[in-house]
């Protein structure tokens, strides 16, 4: 399936690296990936059955819950449509992770929708008619505006324009990551009520026959909005939004990746065996391990003067990416984040029994769910640190394991110990 050994020819090393060090997030450029941000252009890795099948969905006229852990590559894709999208559909990408209310993330999306539309001289001249029908002061280059701006009610405002829009055939997809985060956010800042009620406005929405054949959504997000809702006895809420997972890379796929987009234009030498023990050792292809171990490997072969990536660098450039806390610190913030006392230290000695001892039971979880006094959240816990992307039960459904071994060995290293 593939040839022996690979050359990967290049021109000289000049690199042109950008580091931006904040809340434990690494963001630099350097062979030909990205850590921290969106891969675009020659750094996406287009998975082309995956983007496929999405547009099939999108297509068939589908609400979508995208589903994927945290730095498995689903922004890219979305960036990709957006950037790659048919003619007769108009992307939105909306990023309100920081949003803690309702009406601020109608707002958003009222001016995003505006800016998505302005420049089609009809639908603008559509939307000056607008001025006369509704609250809309004015509609301009910065966005459009109210009166009574602080007693605007944003929701309502947006399906009055979305219920009245002609697009003639043409749809909107409004694309909104870390959706998850908006309702959890709203759930610490105005209580469980207002965060069903913001889950039923968007669900209106959805299902509003003026709007449903005029605008589609895809969610995603990182944390597990169907755990969320469970939280909330709110499955109702999203029960007509279709699931659509982003798997990590097959080892075709990472293989793949490796050759033709990691070291594109580059000087190294990379035996196929050498791949595979990459591979095996990282145990979990998100595109996020691999860049971190490529980038420790380069910095290596650079020191050192070699074009040649042999097994005993690869070991190397493990060893030093798990001392460098930048790299892993967010799996654990999070859990401080998301839950408190007794759920925080839960999930935590979850983790940990299983980065001591490879695995731990379910038998052992509900122990230690008693000894916490965890036992009417345990269970939703659990799901979350599944979705989340630390652990699965894939292989025994009795025990639980680290989805990355990398992430197993820091975990034990700097949060068990």
């Amino acid at each position: 399936m593939f040839d022996k050994k690979y050359f990967v020819k290049g021109f000289d090393k000049k690199y042109f690296v950008i580091i931006f060090v904040f809340n434990y997030k690494l963001e630099f450029e350097i062979m030909n990936i990205v850590i921290g941000q969106v891969a675009t252009g020659d750094k996406f890795y287009k998975r082309n059955k995956l983007i496929e099948r999405l547009w099939k969905r999108i297509n068939s006229g589908n609400n979508i819950l995208m589903s994927a852990p945290r730095r498995i590559g689903k922004t890219s894709v979305m960036n990709y449509c957006l950037e790659n999208q048919p003619e007769n559909y108009g992307l939105i990408y909306l990023m309100p992770e920081s949003v803690n209310n309702m009406n601020e993330f109608y707002r958003k999306l009222v001016n995003e929708v505006y800016n998505k539309l302005k420049g089609t001289q009809k639908i603008s001249t559509f939307l000056q008619k607008l001025i006369s029908s509704t609250k809309i002061k004015s509609i301009g280059a910065n966005g459009i505006s109210f009166d009574n701006l602080k007693e605007t009610d944003y929701f309502q405002e947006f399906v009055n324009i979305a219920e009245q829009l002609d697009l003639e055939g043409y749809k909107l997809v409004l694309m909104v990551d870390e959706f998850a985060q908006v309702v959890e956010n709203i759930m610490q800042d105005e209580g469980d009520s207002s965060a069903i009620h913001f889950l039923e406005s968007v669900r209106e929405i959805r299902l509003n026959p003026k709007i449903k054949d005029k605008m589609q959504f895809v969610f995603a997000g990182s944390i597990g909005l169907e755990n969320i809702v469970a939280r909330l006895n709110a499955t109702s809420t999203i029960n007509d939004l279709l699931s659509f997972k982003v798997p990590p890379f097959s080892t075709k796929e990472a293989f793949d990746y490796i050759i033709s987009i990691a070291l594109k234009d580059e000087d190294y030498v990379f035996e196929h065996e050498n791949i595979e023990y990459l591979l095996s050792r990282l145990g979990w292809n998100i595109p996020y391990f691999i860049n971190i171990i490529l980038i420790e490997i380069e910095t290596i072969c650079d020191d050192e003067e070699t074009n040649v990536i042999s097994k005993e660098i690869i070991d190397r450039a493990f060893k030093i990416t798990l001392k460098n806390r930048s790299y892993f610190e967010y799996w654990h913030t999070r859990l401080r984040k998301a839950y408190k006392k007794n759920d925080y230290n839960f999930a935590k000695e979850i983790l940990n029994s299983i980065a001591r001892n490879s695995s731990v039971a379910k038998t052992e979880i509900m122990n230690i769910a008693v000894e916490l006094e965890v036992l009417e959240t345990y269970k939703d816990i659990i799901s979350s640190l599944e979705y989340d992307g630390y652990v699965n039960n894939q292989d025994d459904t009795n025990k639980y394991i680290f989805n990355s071994p990398l992430l197993k060995q820091w975990w034990f290293d700097n949060v068990t110990n």
